[in-house]
């Protein structure tokens, strides 16, 4: 589960972002995605109080 999501509705999420901004935008979107979640892991490591917010 990412973010308290299942499969389905990360599938779901996924269509719909495709259906609103073409498939084009699917890879600049998911490549935005690893930079939060590399940036994430890394102020997690520095900070790590501050992993029981994310």
């Amino acid at each position: 589960m990412i973010l308290g999501l299942g499969p389905w509705e990360l599938a779901l999420l996924a269509i719909l972002f495709s259906a609103i901004f073409g498939l084009k935008q699917l890879p600049k979107a998911a490549r935005e995605l690893g930079r939060l979640h590399a940036w994430s892991l890394r102020l997690k490591q520095k900070l790590p109080w501050v992993s029981r917010f994310f």
